[in-house]
């Protein structure tokens, strides 16, 4: 009965946080496999980014993509800690906590 699930399972894994230079040195792979300048994102917004994503590389990913689409949306060669701010106020990257509160007080 699990015959479809179990082909599709292929492995799974528990990654520890990583600490803030790797965290660093994953954006800087990321963007010089694009092509990128290592300057895209500005110290701030590297900054945030970092702290934001707490070593989660999943997190960080998806922070840095919405962070670059907000600063293209503004035609901004370089993101700045404005765009980072503008994807953290989205709702699914506020905690549940935070949310709750928000809507209490509403």
């Amino acid at each position: 009965t699990n015959k479809d699930i179990k082909s599709r399972i292929t492995y799974s894994a528990t990654l520890k946080p990583l600490n803030q230079e790797d965290m660093e040195r994953y954006i800087v792979r990321e963007l010089e496999s694009v092509k990128m300048s290592i300057n895209t994102f500005d110290e701030a917004a590297m900054a945030l980014i970092i702290r934001s994503s707490e070593g989660n590389l999943r997190l960080c990913r998806n922070l840095c993509l919405g962070s670059l689409i907000e600063a293209a949306r503004e035609t901004k060669r370089v993101v700045s800690i404005t765009h980072v701010n503008n994807v953290l106020v989205q709702p699914h990257w506020r905690s549940h906590e935070e949310l709750i509160t928000q809507q209490v007080l509403s």
